[in-house]
């Protein structure tokens, strides 16, 4: 007798194997669910609410992991992971309900099982209207070109800098395939220094006053600056990317919610001139997911609701740190926006390959083959072309993936 492990990742592929034995079509929605497994942690849960869940998942035939101390009752509350189940953990919520609504925070408890289950496995569609664009993320990947109009940034420095250098450097993207152009004035790779806005205005502005009304596809700045954003938006640019998150320049937020443009939020311990000085985390993903919530949460209460989130590959991150990101992707699912990352050339890539920035092409498609398939909706390269050729392809294979819809 021969038996395999099933690969499951969808309803579909569940559905299709029950009927390839003959199981009636009735049980198909009970079943289909229980080929799911899932490790749903929360943070800060009160004790008597974690002895709660431990029996009622116990009871569902899942089980709960949590600190010691809650058996002893020595602490006021744990983080814990559920253990089952898609349909254990939904039985779960729905168990909850029975519960008196302000009882030991459980109504908050079965809000975040809710909406983590449906985030990570029924994702919503990622529609983003915006001046005259209108991008569907979730139909397939977008691709991001980068033209970084520096003296210094660590892959390309010095090959944009001039206008008419860069401007060639964005058709020459453009005809390759990219869907956004991301355009950058100050270098922010490990290390660098500050740059005055006097000069990151003169180096990005001319750019995106020549090119933006020439093509097809939205530009976007790269930028922490409210001033430059501000002038690049009125010169052209359609998007905003903050590395800071909203976090180095208060005006920021005014400027985007007049223009009402799109923003990427992005993950950073520390600053460009520190963040690589020993960067540590207790919980990375946890970390990377609390502060992009939390920023979202800001950005919402300021009126800016067209948000892109992106956890900041090499942005004080060390290089297992970025391995476990690539891996582990999907969890930021949860956060409901649409996730961008950006690998090329990093130094992580680097490390493994063993090889120099210029020579890191096939480990860039690699890892950006792994985002898409992980959760990823944009990618953001220097080489465009071939990251066009491997997100058709990736996407293609994603039906059948883990994190496909």
């Amino acid at each position: 007798m021969r038996a395999r492990v099933l690969t499951i990742h969808r309803t579909e592929d569940a559905v299709e194997e029950l009927h390839s034995i003959g199981a009636d079509e009735r049980s198909f929605s009970i079943l289909a669910p229980k080929h799911f497994g899932v490790a749903l942690k929360m943070k800060t849960v009160r004790t008597p609410a974690c002895n709660i869940l431990k029996q009622l998942m116990l009871s569902l035939g899942g089980d709960a992991a949590v600190a010691k101390e809650v058996l002893t009752g020595k602490c006021d509350h744990s983080d814990l992971i559920l253990l089952g189940t898609v349909a254990q953990l939904t039985r779960l919520a729905e168990r909850l309900a029975e519960y008196p609504a302000d009882e030991f925070g459980l109504r908050e408890v079965r809000e975040g099982i809710t909406n983590a289950l449906a985030h990570h496995f029924e994702p919503p569609e990622f529609e983003l209207a915006f001046r005259n664009f209108n991008l569907q993320l979730s139909k397939r990947t977008h691709v991001v070109g980068i033209v970084n109009c520096t003296p210094d940034s660590f892959a390309d420095g010095g090959l944009y800098l001039a206008k008419e250098e860069a401007r060639e450097r964005v058709f020459q993207l453009v005809e390759d395939g990219a869907d956004v152009i991301d355009i950058g004035g100050e270098s922010t790779r490990p290390g660098a220094d500050p740059l005055s806005e006097e000069e990151e205005l003169r180096r990005v502005i001319p750019v995106i006053e020549s090119v933006a009304s020439e093509i097809s596809i939205p530009v976007s700045v790269d930028t922490y600056k409210s001033v430059v954003a501000r002038e690049a938006i009125e010169a052209g640019a359609s998007l905003v990317n903050d590395i800071s998150a909203l976090r180095f320049d208060e005006r920021m937020c005014d400027v985007l919610a007049e223009h009402d443009v799109p923003v990427i939020l992005m993950h950073m311990k520390g600053r460009p001139k520190d963040m690589q000085v020993n960067p540590v985390y207790s919980d990375l993903m946890g970390e990377i997911c609390a502060f992009l919530g939390e920023r979202i949460c800001f950005c919402q209460s300021r009126g800016i609701e067209k948000l892109i989130v992106d956890p900041g590959i090499g942005f004080g991150k060390g290089y297992e740190h970025n391995l476990t990101i690539l891996r582990r992707l999907s969890e930021l699912r949860t956060l409901g926006r649409p996730i961008l990352v950006g690998t090329s050339r990093k130094s992580f890539i680097g490390h493994v390959l063993d090889l120099p920035v210029g020579e890191r092409l096939e480990g860039t498609l690699a890892t950006a083959a792994a985002a898409i398939l992980t959760g990823a909706h944009l990618i953001r390269v220097h080489d465009v072309a071939p990251a066009v050729k491997v997100a058709k392809m990736v996407d293609s294979l994603k039906q059948s993936c883990p994190f496909s819809r």
